[in-house]
């Protein structure tokens, strides 16, 4: 029987072949064996586990290896290239030495590298496995531009970490397309910031329940579509009555609209936009007209009655208790004054919120309050909680009185940003720029949260009243994608995916980093 390790014999099987690849440089077996030590903690400590696994006594080392056969195990057959991009830690070594063991190559990336870069790394060693915690795994699944590097190498992926959601391994599977298997980590930090926040969501859930009785799915969906045609063919009536857009026969060139309608350049803008919207919903066509820009078709449309009667089915089913009436009448009375408004008759009124704001801003509202409160409340210091609000309208009532409950000199409330990082961090998407989300994130202390109130439906109304066309709305799963793309280890949403008050178009994202 043989007294040589398993293991000594598996890297001296490898020979000059690479057994370990670390920051571009390549490290056979018998280099390991001699002691060679690749660049990087991850490799130095393997190397060191190599040193110390030579020098055992046979029966040590066969004990010492019952566990690396286990992780050779379900590796499964060779060829294997395997990716680590793990922080040292005893798992990743032994991950390391089971591929060693199997026979196979270790590649050792770098778990700080920004998400395009450890992809890269991963195509370019052609990695048939790849093990890394599933924090990363998530962010990684849902980087754009996945599907243009050639991962079809991958066999299997091993992430570590608390019990996955369902979603998150299905977007996983999808975007990587190669086998998952989950290691549980043991109870860490990060994992109990994990489950204190669902349960915080949870809170925050339960303290906003009220503010959605007697509110039916049927009746916001009916709202919406309500208000949207109303909307419109407002829009398409202050045009049309300077005589374009009626011919079906005919196209007009965008800047032939502008000039029949008058409109002062200042105001253009926003025409272009209900020339866009009204393109996009069907009451127009539109038509590339090379260098002269767009050219739209109309045809008949509303007259005067027509959109007033537009109005009044919006208006009853808001009445039936979604929301205050000034909030509806101050839409109405905007489209009536819209003619006045693109000719520069009449001054362009302070933007307002979205209606559906209204009705959405009573649930809001009472789950950002639990969230900032179960935050104050989950802080351990030993410093006071750094808080920055960036609220474009200047500030949200349930905030300040969520932090009034904690004693003042145990909080910070900041309006503004003072070139420090914050435990939380609230904000509401009012533009929406590729390093929006990305920006707020790298505003956070590790372990801090960051509550965004983003638009998930678009909001048609704010051609009306607002700087239209308004903040950029995405679907939530756009914003959640982004959120972990920038480092969150952990994002909910409020209110949940199919949850009557998320047809409101606008939602509560709860984020996490580590």
């Amino acid at each position: 029987m043989s007294t040589t390790p398993a293991l000594v014999s598996a890297l001296r099987e490898l020979g000059d072949r690479p057994a370990v690849v670390a920051d571009g440089r390549a490290i056979s077996g018998i280099g390991l064996l001699l002691g060679v030590s690749p660049p990087g903690g991850l490799p130095r400590a393997l190397a060191r586990r190599v040193a110390e696994h030579a020098a055992l006594p046979p029966s040590a080392a066969r004990a010492a290896e019952q566990r690396l056969r286990y992780w050779a195990g379900v590796l499964g057959p060779p060829p294997i290239r395997h990716t680590l991009l793990h922080p040292v830690t005893d798992l990743a070594v032994d991950l390391a030495l089971a591929t060693l063991l199997a026979g196979g190559t270790v590649h050792c990336g770098d778990p700080g590298q920004r998400p395009e870069q450890q992809l890269d790394a991963v195509a370019t060693a052609r990695a048939t496995h790849l093990s890394l915690p599933s924090a990363l795994l998530w962010r990684l699944s849902r980087q754009p531009g996945l599907t243009t590097r050639d991962l079809g190498a991958l066999r299997l992926v091993l992430h570590v970490g608390p019990e996955p959601r369902q979603e998150d391994v299905y977007a996983a599977v999808d975007a990587l397309g190669a086998v998952l298997a989950h290691v549980r980590a043991p109870d860490s930090n990060t994992e109990a910031a994990d489950r204190r926040l669902r349960a915080d969501a949870d809170g925050a859930s339960a303290a906003a329940w009220k503010y959605g009785i007697g509110v039916t799915a049927e009746q916001l969906r009916d709202f919406g579509a309500q208000l949207d045609r109303a909307v419109l063919t407002a829009l398409l009536h202050t045009l049309q009555q300077n005589g374009v857009l009626t011919d079906p026969a005919r196209g007009y060139p965008e800047a032939e609209v502008l000039a029949a309608a008058m409109v002062v350049p200042a105001q253009r803008p926003r025409v272009a936009h209900w020339l866009d919207a009204l393109a996009r919903h069907g009451l127009l066509a539109r038509q590339d007209g090379g260098a002269q820009g767009p050219v739209f078709r109309g045809g008949p449309g509303p007259d005067a009655a027509e959109v007033r009667e537009a109005w009044r089915p919006a208006v009853e089913t808001w009445a039936d208790g979604l929301g205050p009436a000034a909030a509806l009448d101050r839409v109405r009375r905007g489209a009536l004054r819209l003619p006045r408004l693109i000719t520069g008759q009449e001054a362009p009124r302070p933007a307002s919120s979205p209606v559906r704001w209204a009705a959405a801003r009573g649930y809001l509202g009472a789950a950002l309050g639990a969230l900032v409160r179960g935050t104050a409340e989950a802080h351990q210091g030993p410093g006071p909680l750094r808080v920055l609000e960036l609220d474009p309208e200047g500030g949200e009532p349930a905030v300040t009185r969520a932090l009034a409950v904690r004693p003042r000199p145990s909080t910070e409330h900041h309006q503004a940003p003072d070139g420090g990082r914050y435990d939380l961090v609230i904000a509401t998407v009012d533009g929406h720029t590729p390093q929006e989300v990305p920006a707020l994130v790298r505003l956070l202390s590790p372990g801090g949260r960051l509550l965004l109130l983003a638009p998930t439906a678009e909001q048609l109304d704010l051609l009306i009243t607002g700087d239209a066309p308004g903040p950029a709305a995405r679907p939530a799963e756009h914003w959640r994608t982004e959120l972990t793309a920038a480092g969150c280890a952990t994002v909910l949403s409020l209110p949940e995916d199919g949850h009557p008050m998320a047809l409101l178009g606008q939602r509560l994202f709860a984020a996490r980093v580590d």
